[in-house]
């Protein structure tokens, strides 16, 4: 079970089930605890990246880890049709942020070429950036 349910695909191949967000607020220096539930569509034949950043309204990244899913122990290439992974990640967010609200982003891109998977939401338009914005986080001094 997940508190904020998503529904976008990426590249047709996972869906974004789900995720968990916290705290919601957080001062400069602090970490973002975030857990994405993913459910593999198919078969994939390269080991995709997870992009998690913290971003504030003009996009500019505060906080960010990418690896490969589950701390780098499970590759997208070993996960199998249906499969449900439970992928959590711990965003330090940068000493020197503003006070403001920020958002979460996350996508999976090929690390061979940096290119993104294409990302469309529950409803199947196409998301900006091939990524998929999370809740608001603020970020107080």
């Amino acid at each position: 079970a997940f508190a904020r349910p998503v529904g976008a695909r990426l590249g047709g191949a996972v869906t974004l089930l789900g995720y968990d967000l916290a705290p919601e607020a957080l001062r400069p220096g602090e970490t973002l605890e975030l857990t994405l539930y993913w459910r593999a569509e198919e078969r994939m034949g390269t080991p995709y990246k997870v992009f998690t950043h913290i971003v504030d309204a003009a996009d500019h990244v505060w906080g960010q880890q990418d690896n490969e899913p589950v701390q780098g122990t499970y590759p997208t290439t070993g996960w199998l049709p249906g499969e449900i992974v439970i992928d959590r990640y711990h965003l330090a967010l940068d000493a020197g942020a503003p006070a403001g609200e920020y958002r979460v982003e996350v996508g999976m891109y090929d690390p061979a070429t940096l290119v993104r998977l294409s990302a469309i939401d529950a409803d199947g338009t196409p998301l900006d950036h091939d990524r998929v914005l999370l809740g608001a986080v603020r970020v107080a001094r």
